[in-house]
């Protein structure tokens, strides 16, 4: 996962990234193989060993039963599951922050904002969330995306997928299914009915409804996170 970096540019980037006080982001690894890559070398990962102070627009990537949280300037919390690879996007235009999931899992808890604009955007290659004050799931995979709320109240979440627009609330789950890299559909079903081993991972191995992954658990999106 992790490319070897040159004594001289990991010494030039280190300072920068330790020193950064008004780095807004905070990366905490919290078990397994988590690494990081700062825009200007994101294809260049470096590991994180207990957390970092990240600038606008790095990347997070965790490996195999890794997992980390990071920490938003607002108190917000996203945890990310293993097998994942997120970039940290800047707030644009002083409203909104956006973080590009490229493939894996996340469990966040947005804080309410003032207001009625979102202050939050996840992109996956074939969704596009808008995030208020909520407790959700997003699982992003070749097969398509999964969004799970646990608790989002009416005009939380909104999201963007396969050329429509769906309100996502408490109790339920967005599958959007992918085809040729394209979105090609989305339904809305009863959280009772997902058990994926994607979301089991952050409740140590257990549905939100108590069942075991192991139990008929199945990904949609194939994102191979949490297996």
């Amino acid at each position: 996962m992790r490319a070897i970096v040159p004594a001289a540019l990991f010494a030039a980037i280190v300072p920068f990234v330790a020193g950064a006080a008004d780095a807004p982001n905070d990366l905490a690894r919290d078990r397994g193989d988590v690494a990081y890559a700062l825009p200007a070398a994101s294809a260049t990962t470096m590991p994180v060993i207990g957390r970092i102070a990240l600038p606008d627009d790095a990347r997070a990537v965790t490996g195999f039963r890794a997992a980390a949280t990071l920490t938003l300037p607002d108190s917000s919390t996203v945890q990310i599951g293993d097998r994942t690879d997120v970039r940290i996007g800047a707030f644009r235009g002083g409203a909104t922050q956006v973080f590009d999931l490229k493939r894996g899992a996340l469990r966040f808890v947005i804080r309410h904002p003032q207001g009625g604009r979102a202050d939050y955007l996840f992109r996956t290659p074939t969704s596009q969330l808008g995030v208020r004050g909520t407790l959700a799931y997003l699982v992003s995979g070749p097969g398509g995306d999964q969004i799970y709320c646990v608790d989002c109240a009416p005009g939380d979440v909104t999201v963007r997928a396969a050329g429509e627009t769906y309100a996502v609330a408490s109790g339920q789950t967005l599958n959007v299914r992918r085809i040729l890299n394209r979105a090609f559909d989305a339904a809305i079903v009863p959280n009772a009915s997902v058990n994926n081993p994607a979301i089991d991972q952050f409740l140590k191995g257990y549905s939100p409804f108590g069942r075991r992954a192991s139990d008929g658990g199945t990904d949609p999106t194939a994102s191979e996170s949490g297996t």
